[in-house]
């Protein structure tokens, strides 16, 4: 069992999905391209010291059914650690590798999240979910959550797989219609 896995079974995150919340009548759902702003991910040389965001300690599992959230929010990687350890698999991953993420969302967020990312230090690139031919983006709706243990009314989250096919340090840039965060984290892999 991978160390994200047993993460959330100690939290005891039942991935039960929801649907998003309804959209009134005429109304399109959230303005995606409002929300692909320009990437301001930082570029780092090869071999660089990897800028590490913080881990963010007011996110608890006392207070909020989840820990080990990274960066400002009010949306938060759940990697356990500023760092994150992927895996090669073989069910039909061909050369990505992958390690679950929780994103959390804080109550008091409640539009539309558009999370995208890179590697700071080399040409790579970052993907999401499964498959050969993984997502560039993830996009996470109002209302639309996962449920688990402990969750605190309003708050939201998502899992996702994120993807590298090589190590190195990465960042992903996460868009709200009220802000635009940046969390870096290194990447190891192992086969």
């Amino acid at each position: 069992m991978g160390t994200f896995a047993r993460l959330l079974l100690l939290l005891g995150v039942v991935f039960a999905v929801a649907a998003p919340a309804s959209t009134a009548p005429g109304d399109a759902g959230p303005n995606w391209k409002a929300l692909e702003r320009p990437l301001h991910l930082p570029h780092l040389t090869s071999g660089a010291r990897c800028p590490a965001t913080a881990l963010a300690p007011q996110i608890t599992g006392a207070k909020y059914g989840v820990g080990g959230a990274v960066g400002p929010g009010p949306v938060y990687p759940v990697l356990g650690r500023p760092s994150l350890f992927t895996v090669f698999r073989r069910d039909g991953w061909g050369t990505w590798a992958g390690q679950k993420v929780l994103w959390f969302v804080l109550p008091d967020y409640t539009g539309p999240v558009l999370i995208r990312g890179r590697r700071l230090d080399g040409p790579q690139l970052m993907r999401f979910d499964g498959g050969a031919h993984p997502a560039s983006e993830i996009r996470l709706a109002p209302g639309e959550t996962v449920t688990w243990t402990g969750q605190v009314p309003g708050s939201r989250g998502r899992p996702s797989d994120v993807r590298v096919r090589v190590p190195g340090c990465y960042g992903v840039q996460i868009d709200g219609t009220s802000f635009s965060e940046v969390v870096v984290f290194p990447v190891s892999t192992g086969r």
